[in-house]
């Protein structure tokens, strides 16, 4: 194979994502009117700052080989513990610290549980997430939240900043953040050291239980803080208000997967992935489609997208 074609192949494989996501959005701004207009483009970056920003948590974990369950229980009950801890007379600034602790402290649990124990992340996620969702019914007695808001907490979710929303601002914040220390940081090439090979990493010094923990933490952390974020949005508090972000996270993650690192988790992939999961289901809405239908196509589009840039791979793997 000559290096021209090789460095194609490579290309391909590192961008097929992306270049895959520019076509599908000139595909909606040819067919679907108004979707490629400026308030549009703002609304769906706008739709997917929550997803992106649980998403970037779930990707923590992935990075160093494990996985979380818990999330979405974990977003539903922070975000109803702000709620009403607030509508309690809490100072705002008081009740989003002492929710986010509570993420931290669920993915903390969990990372013990998987490093010191050693039970599999699964099944401890599966069950602290368990424990997450049954603990904001019985904080919630089953209802949702509802009452008078300060400003000052509800411009998290509802302000702008000129004419932008915050929420976007917050997303892109988070997706920098996480992006930097991954690729910059001594933690996070200690994080992917450890979900490439954890034996050879442990004995290079690394101390992968730490990493492991640490991801999970910021799992849990992400997970509340995008709690508190909807909460923030919609000005209440249900307790099955996260409960959608789980296959969506998954979605967007793995198509992450097939972003600049072939098969390995990272935060900008896991935005890209978010974008394609919101472009589509933009686009479909704008359409008219059946909600179905959005997501037999979402389906679809992602197995395609791995599966194309997988044959690359191995194709790659065999020059």
């Amino acid at each position: 194979m000559s290096q021209e074609k090789l460095n194609f192949q490579r290309s391909l494989t590192r961008f097929g994502t992306i270049l895959a996501l520019i076509v599908i959005s000139a595909g909606f701004a040819v067919a679907v009117p108004g979707f490629a207009g400026g308030e549009n483009i703002m609304n769906i970056l706008r739709q997917i700052a929550l997803l992106a920003v649980i998403s970037e948590g779930f990707t923590m974990c992935l990075i160093v080989g494990e996985l979380d369950l818990a999330f979405p229980h974990i977003a539903s009950l922070s975000g109803a513990l702000v709620a009403g801890l607030i509508f309690g007379g809490m100072h705002p600034l008081a009740a989003v610290l002492i929710s986010l602790a509570v993420g931290i402290a669920f993915g903390l649990a969990a990372g013990l549980l998987v490093t010191k124990i050693g039970i599999p992340s699964l099944i401890t996620t599966l069950a602290t997430g368990i424990i997450a969702g049954g603990m904001v019914y019985m904080y919630t007695k089953g209802v949702s939240f509802y009452g008078q808001m300060p400003p000052s907490f509800l411009a998290l979710g509802r302000g702008n900043v000129g004419p932008v929303p915050s929420l976007i601002f917050i997303m892109f914040a988070v997706v920098a953040a996480a992006q930097v220390m991954i690729s910059c940081t001594r933690t996070g090439k200690y994080m992917q050291a450890t979900g490439a090979n954890p034996a050879a990493s442990r004995l290079a010094g690394i101390n992968i239980d730490r990493c492991k923990i640490f991801a999970l933490s910021l799992s849990g952390l992400a997970a509340a803080f995008t709690g508190i974020l909807l909460t923030s949005r919609l000005g209440s508090a249900n307790p099955e208000g996260a409960s959608g972000f789980m296959m969506d996270a998954f979605a967007a993650a793995l198509l992450g997967m097939t972003v600049l690192s072939v098969g390995r988790a990272n935060p900008f992939g896991t935005f890209v992935g978010a974008l394609m999961i919101g472009v589509i289901n933009n686009g479909m809405t704008l359409a008219g489609a059946p909600y179905y239908t959005q997501d037999i196509v979402k389906g679809l589009i992602i197995l395609l997208s791995v599966t194309i840039t997988s044959l690359q791979a191995k194709k790659m793997a065999r020059h």
